[in-house]
């Protein structure tokens, strides 16, 4: 019942504040809000599933370059999703904003409250794991919403640079505008490294974050910042903990669902937001240049795909596992191997770059088909990256801020394109447009800044 109502508490109080309803928020102050007082309140709330690891935000991927819908599918689409679809983006799903913020708030309810919290038989080594548990979750959602609604991260200019709204307090009275970008990225690195240092190795169950997974974020971050050191520093504390590959020869070929939900290679299981059916029933055909990327003996490409009525293929390689209602958006261990070569390919460490690309790609393709690895750095990166496309193809939450950061630090000159009843519409690399536009009900209601077109 406390939790029930500490919930309900929380929803009101995040309502409120997205509607900047001040006559309410005076009322309301005056009155008694169910309040977490033990430890056990505060881990049900970052155990509350529903809001914790599901509806991440969904924009990004609808924009993305690994697929295509057919002219049909496109027009069926909801307003925001057509308009995401179709690189516009003018309009964003305001779930994308407000969901975001909602995992946020549940953070900072834990975090305002977790020195005080009776320990209710738990200890205090578990109250510093309930912390961690809320910076890994504030830190993971501002990096989601930076990468949506931000444009790519670049340390000569990110001062300048519009950031998001970084609330640090669940207290409904104090409002936040933009920070800068680079104000922006420290706060979620800070917030990355503290759980860190709060959180066991490895987690009890994989909607539980870890040391493992604010490493492996931690790495995800520097990479898309260009800080090639840190990325591969974190890159390499996660793989020293977790670094057990699927062998893909091992995975039945035929089987409709490949991958089992919390297989070994994920280290955080999370789940996307509702696409309208885009990725989750048969609208999104992977794109035809992108499928003739993977070589004879590639595993991945029968594991991934299916081939549909239409001639084209759908992807069936989701590590969400039978759920099959919500694209898999987590943290996995193959992510980590590409940005570890990555880096020590950037970093004139060519041996071991092609050493932990054999490593990885000794799991995915058939025995003695292994692609010769080159041995120049600029071949070898090219390499890597094309291998990246491959392997995360579908993995949500990458490919948009990849061709961000990859156009922004190494002008890689990424074009996206679409071609929609006849009419082509694309996105120039560093287009303003890489940056969603906020919601315009939140922009009016909070007095945010918007994004320039």
């Amino acid at each position: 019942m406390m939790k029930t109502n500490i919930i309900s508490a929380i929803l009101c109080c995040f309502l409120m504040t997205l509607m900047g309803c001040n006559k309410f928020l005076d009322e309301k102050s005056k009155s008694s809000l169910a309040v977490p007082k033990t430890l056990k309140d505060l881990q049900a709330l970052m155990d509350y599933e529903l809001y914790t690891v599901r509806s991440f935000p969904i924009g990004m991927d609808v924009a993305s370059d690994y697929y295509f819908m057919n002219d049909k599918d496109v027009k069926s689409l909801a307003t925001e999703l057509n308009d995401n679809y179709l690189l516009n983006n003018e309009q964003t799903k305001l779930t994308d904003w407000t969901e975001s913020y909602k995992k946020i708030m549940y953070a900072n309810i834990v975090l305002d409250n977790i020195d005080q919290a009776d320990l209710d038989g738990m200890s205090n080594s578990d109250r510093d794991v309930v912390k961690g548990t809320a910076l890994f979750h504030r830190g993971w959602n501002f990096f989601w919403l930076a990468q949506e609604f931000s444009q790519a991260y670049e340390a000569g200019t990110s001062k300048n640079e519009l950031g998001i709204p970084l609330r640090t307090t669940s207290d409904i009275n104090v409002s936040f505008q933009r920070a800068n970008l680079e104000d922006t990225f420290s706060q979620i690195t800070k917030d990355l490294r503290e759980a860190a240092d709060l959180l066991p190795n490895l987690p009890l169950k994989k909607t539980r974050p870890s040391k493992a997974a604010a490493y492996a974020v931690l790495a995800r971050v520097f990479l898309y910042m260009g800080n090639v050191s840190e990325a591969l520093n974190y890159a390499n504390l996660l793989l020293a903990i977790q670094k057990d590959l699927i062998d893909y020869r091992t995975v039945s070929p035929t089987a409709a669902i490949p991958f089992e939900l919390m297989n070994k290679e994920v280290i955080f299981h999370s789940g996307m937001a509702s696409s309208g059916g885009i990725f989750t029933g048969t609208k999104s055909l992977v794109d035809t240049l992108l499928f003739e990327k993977y070589n004879e003996g590639d595993l991945r490409k029968i594991l991934y795909y299916k081939k549909n009525a239409n001639g084209f293929y759908n992807f069936k390689g989701n590590y969400a596992g039978a759920i099959g209602t919500y694209a898999f958006c987590g943290l996995a261990v193959d992510e980590l191997y590409l940005i570890k070569a990555e880096c020590e390919a950037r970093s004139d460490q060519l041996i071991n770059a092609g050493n932990t690309m054999v490593e990885l790609l000794k799991a995915r393709y058939e025995t003695g088909k292994l692609p010769i690895v080159p041995t120049g750095k600029t071949e070898l990166i090219d390499f890597i990256l094309n291998e990246r496309k491959k392997e995360l193809a579908f993995r949500f939450g990458t490919r948009w801020s990849d061709i961000k950061r990859l156009n922004k630090h190494y002008n890689a000159a990424i074009h996206v394109n679409r071609l929609f009843d006849g009419k082509e519409y694309g996105l120039e690399p560093n287009d303003k447009r890489f940056a969603l536009l906020i919601p315009y009900s939140v922009v009016v209601a909070g007095g945010l800044i918007q994004n320039p077109r």
